[in-house]
């Protein structure tokens, strides 16, 4: 059986390499990598903006894949006669809330073999929320707007 402090390392290095990687993930960088044919094949002005992570009008599905990466979800309709394509994003919004609970227990405590009592404490969690939607007409980029006012880099005004 392997020693507590194998497990330990073995779980320290595993956590760093995959927080290692799940912030190489969401560069642009690392998809232009991964999809350098895609990359080459853009012209050179969305090949620059979607190596930066910006995205502009009449940018294809392709450049913006790169510059955004995978979106959360895809809707298709049809307005204005014509069929279009929205791309949603989403990022993790951090929510602040307070909680109360109750405690109990069996050991030495504090207060002899039995303790209990009661706190109220300060939590975070995390919820998804829509940041950013690029519409699509005929596989190009129509419109996008932009949810979230502190990332404003992904924009790109022609």
């Amino acid at each position: 059986m392997p020693s507590l402090s194998r497990i330990l390392i073995s779980l320290t290095v595993a956590t760093g390499s995959l927080a290692t990687l799940s912030c190489m993930v969401a560069t642009p960088q690392w998809r232009i990598e991964r999809n350098a044919s895609l990359y080459e094949s853009l012209p050179d002005n969305h090949r620059d903006l979607a190596g930066r992570g910006r995205i502009t009008k009449g940018m294809s599905q392709s450049a913006v894949y790169l510059a955004l990466g995978t979106p959360s979800r895809k809707a298709r309709g049809f307005r204005n006669n014509a069929s279009f394509e929205r791309w949603d994003y989403t990022r993790l919004q951090p929510h602040f809330h307070h909680s109360f609970h109750t405690y109990h227990g069996y050991g030495l405590g504090r207060h002899g073999i039995r303790y209990h009592g009661f706190g109220f404490a300060p939590s975070i969690g995390y919820l998804p929320s829509r940041s950013a939607s690029v519409t699509f007409r005929d596989s190009r980029v129509e419109s996008w707007e932009l949810l979230d006012p502190r990332n404003s880099s992904h924009l790109h005004d022609h």
